[in-house]
């Protein structure tokens, strides 16, 4: 005999679990853009002051300035300190695998939206085991992926509960289906 009660708790829990695990998947891919966004910026910065010590370095030659000598020396230094800074960090390993944790973690999310649905007509002892199953599942994924910041997880929070990013409208789902597959 099953007791509802519990049976109730155990749903909680279920859910509980899950919105742990959309918030986390949300914050790796909010982490991942924002480090694929510094990339860029830096990238474009290390641009910039290599052509200006370049440029400043041919105008002294053509010209003979001191002036465009200390511009090319000062943009030269200061690129050569941030090719120094930038050496030290990986990038674009960290993005991949903060990338490959939200993929991970897709699976599980998904995981844990097919047991909710089928939570009613599931047994007690099979939904333990299901859930004990996604909490492992999940400890694996944070054991293998680094973890994601406070940042992240603030740009998640605004993600999920203002922008809705991770819901659909009524009928939005109908409108992305072929359709012979939608609802009349």
């Amino acid at each position: 005999m099953e007791n509802v009660e519990y049976k109730q708790k155990l749903k909680s829990q279920i859910k509980d679990a899950y919105g742990r695990v959309v918030y986390t998947y949300t914050a790796h891919h909010k982490l991942a853009n924002r480090l694929r966004n510094k990339m860029k910026w830096i990238k474009i910065i290390q641009i910039f002051l290599t052509s200006i010590s370049t440029v400043g370095f041919l105008a002294t030659v053509i010209t003979n300035q001191a002036i465009l000598s200390w511009l090319g020396g000062i943009t030269a230094a200061l690129s050569l300190g941030l090719n120094l800074y930038v050496k030290e960090f990986e990038y674009q390993k960290e993005i991949t695998q903060h990338e490959a944790a939200a993929n991970d973690l897709w699976d599980v999310r998904e995981s844990y939206v097919s047991l909710i649905s089928d939570f009613e007509i599931m047994k007690e002892n099979e939904l333990r085991c299901q859930r004990d199953e996604l909490q492992k599942r999940v400890s694996e994924i944070n054991h293998k992926y680094p973890g994601t910041d406070t940042k992240s997880y603030r740009k998640a929070q605004v993600a999920l509960q203002e922008d809705e990013e991770q819901t659909f409208n009524e009928g939005e789902v109908d409108g992305l289906l072929p359709i012979e597959l939608r609802d009349k």
